[in-house]
């Protein structure tokens, strides 16, 4: 597992904030080429790829850059989400924590028998309707896009489940396998910062900025979503034939403006042994950015501050 410190982050900042982005984007490219080249590699046996992580990973921004590359490469190629085929709202109402409150991260709640004759029908090459889900409604609907994978095309699928051999098991002999998530702790030379942390803060910009979500209403989720990560996904990530670490060492230098004032109001009604008063503690040490437009408008860092023209 990779490593940063503070003082690492801030010399390179203090040092050009500017170059910093660029060489840690470069790096992310890299990254990413890298796997496209093994999914080519693979196209001939291997016509669908499969993308899981935890969430705010950067799932979504990810699968699209790969398949811009793979189209590039001449590999056309279609990214699909697995949210479309969650199942109607009225199959989930006895899906339950051990709370008795609702499980949002239960496979259960995904129409598996669609999405595993779906992606079994594009492996053929047969055409199918892609469905969408409605989320105000919690109903599944049709999209009226019609996709049929043509020889030669690839089909990208991501989604928290993606792994899971009991939600893709149709598609297991004939899938690369990729997961994804933040792999990078962050230490200020006596603590360390954990990975689930960094998505964390990811979480708190994306859910305030398109969900509608306030910052007390994130942290009254963030029990639900980790114990749904233990069970349902974590254990399902050594199946993986690539992993793909999405952090970059700039970002939560840049997120600092965005997300002191809210960590602080947090920190009031907070335990002291809180984890989230250890990010604060991080974010305080590092040297805040605001200058925005270095960060490119393709980076998984615009999935959560905005700006994307990849998932916006």
């Amino acid at each position: 597992m990779n490593e940063w410190s503070i003082a690492d982050i801030n010399a390179q900042i203090n040092a050009s904030a500017e170059s910093f982005v660029i060489d840690c984007e470069a790096a992310y490219d890299k990254m990413l080429r890298d796997v496209a080249d093994k999914i080519c590699r693979r196209a001939k046996d291997n016509p669908i790829t499969l993308i899981a992580g935890p969430s705010a990973s950067g799932k979504t921004t990810t699968a699209r850059r790969i398949e811009h590359i793979l189209d590039a490469w001449g590999f056309e190629t279609h990214t699909l989400s697995m949210d479309d085929y969650f199942a109607d709202g009225t199959r989930n109402i006895d899906i339950v924590d051990q709370n008795g409150n609702p499980d949002y991260e239960s496979p259960l709640r995904l129409d598996m028998d669609l999405l595993n004759t779906q992606l079994q029908q594009l492996a053929r090459g047969e055409e199918v309707e892609l469905p969408r889900f409605d989320f105000t409604a919690q109903k599944q609907c049709k999209s009226g896009r019609m996709l049929r994978r043509k020889k030669g095309e690839l089909i990208l699928m991501e989604g928290i489940h993606a792994l899971n051999p009991d939600v893709t098991a149709g598609v297991k002999d004939y899938s690369n396998k990729i997961y994804l998530s933040v792999r990078t702790r962050i230490t200020d030379g006596s603590q360390r910062l954990h990975p689930s942390l960094i998505r964390f803060a990811r979480r708190l910009l994306r859910d305030s900025r398109t969900r509608g979500r306030n910052a007390e209403e994130s942290c009254k989720m963030l029990a639900s979503v980790s114990r749904g990560e233990n069970l349902y996904i974590m254990p399902y990530k050594h199946l993986a034939d690539f992993e793909l670490d999405t952090f970059l060492p700039y970002e939560l230098a840049f997120y600092r403006p965005f997300l002191m004032d809210t960590l602080n109001a947090l920190a009031e009604n907070l335990p002291a042994d809180s984890d989230i008063l250890l990010l604060r503690a991080f974010m305080e040490q590092l040297t805040p950015t605001k200058d925005h437009d270095w960060i490119p408008d393709i980076s998984v860092i615009r999935e959560f501050i905005g700006g994307s023209v990849i998932t916006e």
